[in-house]
């Protein structure tokens, strides 16, 4: 996944005032903003993650111990809120967020790591398949790194399918986990109970004091009951903190000259049945390798069954970055995440910039309305338009 953020490969249709422009912005960030201070990559680190010969395990658990104490990945702060009404616990958003640090993460892998390759009953080997269901957030990222510290085949699977879409492709996979955002749990379950069941059903993302997630929860267990079903679902705390009280597994280190599958990408399957584009490890460690002269925070709210989705992440937490996740998969709240986060680089779909554009156009009407002027003559006069685009939002380039 190549990396456009670097100020030494120039675009050669832009002008050279607008590579000097990008470098003062740079140099007065550095200078005064602590979030992009915080995030600069450090040259150091980067040269151990590219020494010669290291494998992907390698060089993730480089990048997670070494930027140790920094931010790495960010999620809304939330509270539970009570319906005066109803008496019903729900989750509310806040306007900011939180983080939790690489030293956090690797934790968590570890702990997640250890549980499934030590299980009594299902082990996790080198090889076997991992689906994972689910709207980014810090517990997927969490998910995938720990199939990549076993040498598990992580499979994502598209939250806009139906059940009877992911069926068959559990069927083809076999996985010895099958992990289920608490939104999808019960689109999991139908696939499960029409295609081949896995060995592990693992929900993620799940607060239980929210009164619809927990029925939602529960529901999903009595399905499974109903349907005389042996799979039993487990939360990701659970199976984390029993993790972290046994020995960190090994990290996987395939022999010199094999290159082992790493990832499969199922298509939507809009032309017919979904089709698996398979990904080895020489093929994605390039995005744990990829290198940033600036500060790299991002904003995630693109699904994580897409490979830009899964790439930014990575790339981020490559450069000791922060990568920040959208509040709901929606996009309903979009514009105040970018406000929040004020990344240095986005990742644009054709969608977001349609967003852009109509947000922009309201903005405008709203502002020439207070001044009394149309939009041209407001443009001309104040110059403002980069504040209505991307309010709060300070991009390096």
């Amino acid at each position: 996944m190549a990396f456009v953020g670097r100020s030494d490969v120039k675009d050669p249709g832009a002008a050279q005032d607008q590579w000097e422009r990008v470098a003062r912005r740079r140099e007065r960030l550095y200078a005064e903003d602590e979030q992009f201070q915080i995030t600069r990559p450090d040259d150091q680190i980067a040269a151990a993650a590219r020494a010669s010969g290291l494998r992907i395990a390698e060089v993730m658990a480089t990048v997670l111990q070494g930027y140790a104490d920094r931010p790495a990945l960010g999620q809304r702060v939330r509270e539970i809120s009570t319906d005066p009404g109803t008496g019903r616990a729900s989750l509310r958003f806040l306007p900011q967020f939180e983080t939790i640090t690489y030293t956090d993460l690797w934790a968590r892998v570890q702990g997640l790591a250890a549980d499934w390759h030590q299980h009594e009953q299902h082990p996790v080997r080198t090889g076997d398949f991992v689906c994972v269901l689910g709207f980014a957030s810090i517990d997927y990222t969490a998910i995938e790194c720990a199939c990549i510290h076993l040498g598990a085949v992580v499979v994502p699977l598209q939250t806009s399918a139906p059940a009877s879409q992911h069926a068959p492709i559990l069927t083809e996979t076999q996985p010895r986990i099958f992990a289920v955002g608490i939104d999808n749990l019960e689109n999991a379950v139908e696939a499960t109970l029409i295609g081949t069941a896995p060995q592990r059903l693992i929900v993620f993302d799940y607060e239980p004091r929210d009164d619809d997630q927990r029925a939602a929860y529960e529901a999903a267990c009595a399905r499974l009951a109903a349907a005389d079903s042996a799979l039993t679902i487990e939360t990701i705390d659970d199976v984390v903190a029993h993790g972290v009280s046994l020995p960190p597994p090994p990290l996987h280190v395939a022999p010199a000259g094999e290159d082992p599958l790493a990832w499969v990408f199922y298509t939507s399957g809009s032309t017919g049945t979904p089709k698996g584009a398979m990904f080895t490890e020489s093929l994605c460690i390039g995005t744990w390798l990829a290198q940033s002269d600036q500060p790299v925070i991002t904003l995630s709210y693109m699904p994580m069954s897409h490979l830009i989705g899964y790439g930014y992440v990575i790339l981020t937490l490559a450069n000791g970055g922060t990568s920040y996740f959208a509040a709901k998969s929606d996009l309903s709240t979009l514009f105040e995440d970018l406000a929040l986060v004020r990344p240095t680089s986005l990742s644009l779909v054709p969608r977001v910039c349609e967003m852009f554009y109509h947000h922009y156009q309201r903005e405008l009407d709203v502002m020439s309305r207070e001044v009394g002027q149309s939009g041209d003559r407001w443009l001309a006069s104040e110059g403002g338009v980069g504040s209505v685009v991307i309010v709060g939002v300070q991009p390096a380039g």
